[in-house]
């Protein structure tokens, strides 16, 4: 029996390891623990800390995480190679959003951060703090709850028969999800993009809506939440509710020769442009992102990972398996700055405390973030030409501690 079930885990080892790349995998089979990816850092080394935005936002931001944590079992939060405790991190964002409530100065703002919390900075994708940021944004589109010639194309919510797979219940030193359907007894990958646009999930009453643009439903796939406006003006959050599993692999990546040959600047402007200038094109360079989101309508949203509103500004993606959901952080980046519409003027600095509440396909590893940028036009713009090398921190209270090494 014992020999089954390492031949098992074995085979999800290299399963998940051919699906996702080598950093599907955050801690070895050999049971060696790799090099955290957040690193104790001593004051000499902190940021400046001083906030660019307004605190009422930030305040209302850590009151959904106080909410998160407040929900949570007693257990570990783990910061790099430290642990802090559940109960105590609720306490320190709840007194760290009352103080914000007060109105305090950006001065005072540092000095609370300093005195109350122990600062960790991610290593980065190159071992040296180095992190690429991006954004996201809650686009708004047309859509209906039944199919006609206009509205004909699904948006579906999740599959019964989409499998989850929690590798470390198989193994204490495994640890990451895959995700599959059973066929014959065998666990095989989900269906593909391409299968689902060729009808892999018709028939099975998974429809919740139906949009006009196939374009419209990708976007809203990569950007993982919106809102639906209905023809008689009604609308209704649509929220992300789970994926297929397969590999994400960024559009603007694949045409970005394409854009530089046409004298243009990669955004999400472009992009839309270029692919409903090309219609013969547009299928078989959406389906090279084999993966596929499944959503949710509700009356609130957009939600976050924590199953918490996130909040524009505040809000950040990051990869759940690395960093501590819900926790506070400081990015030090640069947002795009405009003039007009779609035409980026300049860069300015994006100095500012935000909260870990969400995930992302393509945000995996240390060095990837995904900024919320919120609603309307002005997020759009920012979120589509968002691409910009900085520095993340992570916070954690002092008074939460259970252990450092």
């Amino acid at each position: 029996m014992r020999l089954k079930l390492k031949l098992l885990i074995a085979l999800l080892v290299v399963f998940i390891a051919a699906c996702a790349g080598p950093e599907a995998l955050t801690r070895p089979v050999s049971g060696k623990s790799p090099a955290p990816s957040l690193v104790r850092i001593g004051p000499d080394d902190y940021p400046g800390f001083i906030d660019d935005s307004e605190p009422f936002s930030l305040a209302s931001a850590a009151a959904n995480s106080v909410d998160y944590f407040s929900r949570l079992p007693e257990k570990t939060i783990i910061f790099g190679q430290d642990r802090y405790s559940t109960p105590g991190m609720a306490k320190a964002l709840s007194l760290f959003r009352e103080f914000l409530l007060s109105g305090p100065s950006a001065r005072l703002v540092k000095k609370y951060v300093t005195e109350k919390f122990n600062v960790y900075e991610s290593t980065g994708y190159d071992g040296r703090g180095s992190v690429l940021f991006t954004g996201y944004y809650c686009p708004q589109i047309k859509a209906s709850l039944t199919p006609d010639r206009e509205f004909r194309y699904p948006l579906y919510k999740k599959p019964d028969d989409l499998v989850m797979v929690d590798l470390g219940d198989f193994d204490k030193y495994l640890n990451g999800t895959i995700i599959g359907r059973v066929k014959d007894g065998t666990l095989v990958p989900y269906y593909s993009r391409r299968e689902i646009r060729e009808g892999a999930l018709g028939g099975k009453g998974l429809e919740i809506a139906w949009c006009k643009d196939p374009l419209d439903i990708f976007f809203l796939q990569v950007q993982g939440s919106g809102v639906l406006k209905f023809p008689d003006g009604t609308k209704k959050h649509i929220n992300y509710a789970g994926e297929n599993g397969r590999e994400y692999r960024s559009i603007g990546a694949i045409l970005m020769k394409k854009c530089i040959e046409e004298g243009g600047h990669m955004s999400l402007e472009w992009l839309k442009n270029y692919l409903h200038s090309h219609p013969g094109k547009m299928n078989s360079i959406l389906d090279k992102n084999k993966s596929y989101v499944f959503f949710t309508l509700s009356d609130d949203g957009p939600f976050g990972c924590l199953n918490e509103p996130v909040t524009g500004g505040r809000s950040i993606a990051v990869d759940n398996d690395i960093f501590p959901p819900g926790a506070l952080a400081f990015v030090d980046t640069r947002e795009p700055d405009f003039k007009t519409y779609d035409k980026l003027s300049n860069w300015s600095p994006f100095k500012r405390f935000v909260m870990a509440q969400d995930e992302g396909g393509a945000i995996k590893g240390p060095g990837r973030v995904d900024i919320y940028f919120g609603y309307g036009r002005k997020a759009a713009e920012e979120a589509g030409f968002m691409k910009r090398d900085g520095r993340l921190y992570f916070l954690a209270p002092k008074d939460a501690v259970i252990s450092h090494r």
